[in-house]
């Protein structure tokens, strides 16, 4: 650490905040602004991860009473702001498993909506599904990852309502030079 100290401060002219400043390996990971960064990869810290689901939970609440559109709106500065401040890291799979989540809250949304299941029922035949379906509670989160919310409201949908498509974006290091 004094070493470290000494190059800082007298060869860079550095300022080293004792109270701050640690000696890490980097097998560990250093964490500075919300990312772990480690020897072969860098990664989102876990309290950043949460920070972001907690603030997409507050916009994309249930009992909002705006429709789809409206939350949209609201949710994609987030997303977009998100993705492009940790797109540096390896967060590519990490951003899949958030997309599926934060569409699974928007289908959640849509049915509530919907209200009624026969309005889901009628949305799968205009997309030329075969009737019997089954009735779903409108309301459950259980039911906003079933089979009939996928058919009803695919991925290409959220895409072509405006939704930001987070798991699209490269990430890691090379992303940000291109």
């Amino acid at each position: 650490m004094k070493v470290a100290s000494k190059y800082l401060e007298v060869t860079l002219k550095l300022k080293v905040n004792e109270g701050k400043a640690h000696i890490a390996h980097s097998d560990t990971g250093v964490k500075f602004l919300g990312v772990a960064i480690k020897s072969s990869h860098t990664e989102i810290q876990e309290k950043k991860l949460n920070a972001f689901k907690k603030k997409v939970k507050q916009l994309t609440k249930r009992n909002t009473g705006g429709n789809l559109a409206v939350v949209l709106k609201q949710l994609n500065p987030v997303l977009r702001g998100f993705v492009n401040y940790f797109k540096i890291a390896n967060v590519s799979s990490k951003l899949k498993v958030l997309a599926s989540w934060v569409r699974r809250r928007l289908r959640c949304i849509q049915l509530k909506l919907w209200k009624t299941p026969s309005k889901l029922h009628r949305r799968l035949k205009q997309l030329r599904y075969k009737p019997p379906f089954k009735s779903i509670k409108m309301k459950s989160w259980r039911n906003s990852c079933s089979p009939l919310a996928h058919y009803a409201m695919p991925n290409s949908w959220f895409e072509g309502l405006g939704l930001y498509q987070i798991d699209k974006v490269e990430t890691g290091v090379l992303a940000s030079y291109y």
